[in-house]
């Protein structure tokens, strides 16, 4: 693990260099800036209030490259404001907060689909109807549907992906330590990260240095074409 933090010490210098004007896609929202690492109190801390023993290479990340900053998409989020559960339309101090304590329920990718189709062609009968209390009430029980709370159970939100997408670390259940995505906003459900090209199951540490590969070869490219 030491190795790999070196490597992703150094490519992250690399990209910084290498994208001074800030091209890349979230580059310009935390232009490779790394917030200052924790303490191994501080993790323990944040441990023991919540339950939970977080991923080993997610532990070294934080008190070794930092509490959040330069990453994925739109940046790490801090290990205090991974904890808030990213739409829950709450003024900033009155956030909901993913509940770490309880085991992440899923094993494999999971979605609605055809229960919310049925619910979409009531919602558009609704609509074609000029039936705005019905067509509330309607989109109300899609939100009950998709917007369980054992959704949020046992997971961190780790990044922005944009356009309402968030990615999580899992911390508790048997998915801990890998990596899975929220897009229940756009009817996809949650499901093993495939983002940045991974094929498989892909923990942290191998999420984050393989953003910076692919970050690496992108401006890289972008070098060579003159862009």
């Amino acid at each position: 693990m030491i190795e790999q933090l070196d490597r992703i010490k150094n490519k992250l210098e690399q990209l910084k260099r290498f994208d001074k004007d800030l091209k890349l896609f979230g580059a310009d929202t935390h232009e490779y800036l790394l917030n200052p690492i924790l303490t191994s109190e501080q993790v323990t801390q944040f441990e023991t209030d919540h339950k939970i023993d977080l991923p080993k290479d997610y532990v070294s990340f934080l008190t070794t490259i930092g509490n959040g900053g330069a990453g994925p998409f739109y940046g790490v989020n801090t290990l205090g404001d991974s904890r808030i559960i990213y739409f829950d339309n709450k003024e900033k101090g009155n956030h909901q907060y993913f509940d770490l304590s309880k085991a992440f329920p899923h094993i494999e990718s999971w979605n609605v689909e055809n229960e919310l189709q049925e619910l979409y062609e009531k919602i558009e009968k609704a609509n074609e109807a000029g039936n705005e209390e019905l067509e509330e009430e309607l989109f109300k029980q899609k939100w009950e549907i998709i917007g369980g709370e054992e959704h949020d159970f046992g997971r961190l939100n780790t990044t922005d992906y944009g356009c309402g997408v968030t990615i999580s670390l899992i911390v508790n259940g048997q998915e801990k330590g890998n990596m899975w995505t929220d897009d229940r906003t756009n009817d996809a459900g949650l499901y093993p990260t495939i983002e940045l090209g991974n094929k498989g199951r892909i923990t942290f540490l191998n999420w984050y240095e393989l953003w910076l590969d692919n970050s690496l070869k992108e401006i890289q490219s972008k070098t060579q074409n003159g862009r």
